[in-house]
């Protein structure tokens, strides 16, 4: 990496500490102003319409994202939050994909930002140096058989990457969660087969929060729970454990469920008074990949035969 590179991240994440600062002291009118300042600067389309995106979002002091913000800067760990939003939105996709996207329009070689893989594999030191020096710095790592823990090393040596660990909630025991807390720079995903929080789902989120993880509930949905995904009451349940939760397509799912539910998520981001920011795996992957260029693709680094529990199942 570029001595520019890591000067350009070092200021990155001296401002993202200096507004976590500001806008606990002087409240929210400083993440408007924060929101204002980096519109102003944006350069790049994707960059422009994210932070015009921020600004409507943020017009009404009502808005989901006030309470969201609030609560993210009491029960998340200061520097954990910062790490991962300096990785992961700058070096992910500011600075990462623009790279990237620079090089793809001269070879026509497609790229990824995000790319999949095994927890434990032993591969993985090598891909994630060598996709490094190619700009790419997210990761999604499968960990729902195995230990999710042993995504710690490999965090700890890559402290430039975002690391997103999907696990079962069972095995995110509170010994398992106390190894992953000694990393500032991952996310974790329980993994719910259904939207129904199980007493596991409900233990292990008491564990992330305990560790002031960064954590979202990730749902599988399906024809039959679709519809489901969305109610209100739903939303309330998910509340009381986590304010993050994404959604993401079993195979098969039909191509009109799929779409009301991408609808729904999308409105319910701008909708006052919703207690939890729902993503859409499927949905905000392939807008950021469509946004970014025609050469950016979701990435793999599985072995031949590898299954992985996420998929993308619309758009690129």
């Amino acid at each position: 990496m570029s001595l520019d590179y890591n000067a350009t991240r070092s200021f990155t994440m001296t401002l993202a500490h200096r507004a976590v600062g500001d806008i606990r002291r002087g409240g929210f009118r400083q993440l408007r102003n924060y929101v204002d300042m980096c519109a102003s600067l944006a350069k790049r389309p994707q960059q422009k319409d994210f932070f015009a995106y921020a600004q409507k979002a943020l017009q009404r002091t009502d808005s989901c994202y006030y309470s969201l913000v609030h609560n993210l800067l009491d029960t998340v760990d200061e520097d954990r939050l910062c790490t991962v939003g300096v990785n992961m939105g700058f070096g992910g996709l500011i600075y990462g994909a623009s790279e990237m996207k620079k090089q793809a329009d001269v070879d026509g070689q497609l790229f990824s930002w995000i790319t999949a893989a095994r927890c434990g594999d032993p591969s993985l030191p090598a891909l994630v140096a060598e996709a490094e020096k190619k700009s790419s710095f997210v990761w999604v790592l499968d960990a729902t058989e195995s230990d999710p823990a042993e995504a710690v090393s490999l965090a700890k040596a890559f402290p430039n990457c975002a690391f997103g660990v999907l696990a079962a909630p069972e095995s995110l025991t509170p010994d398992c969660v106390a190894k992953l807390a000694k990393c500032l720079n991952l996310v974790v995903l329980p993994l719910l087969q259904s939207p129904e929080l199980t007493p596991d789902a409900c233990h292990a989120a008491r564990a992330l929060k305990s560790q002031k993880m960064l954590y979202m509930l990730t749902v599988l949905v399906d024809d039959a729970c679709a519809e489901d995904a969305v109610q209100d009451d739903w939303m309330e349940t998910v509340a009381q454990e986590a304010r993050l939760c994404m959604y993401a397509r079993r195979p098969g799912i039909s191509p009109e469920k799929s779409e009301a539910l991408r609808r729904s998520i999308v409105a319910g981001r701008l909708e006052t008074g919703k207690p939890v920011l729902l993503l859409d795996w499927d949905g905000d992957i392939s807008y950021l990949n469509h946004r970014i260029s025609d050469h950016a693709v979701w990435g793999s680094a599985l072995q031949p035969g590898q299954s992985f529990p996420l998929q993308l199942h619309i758009g690129k």
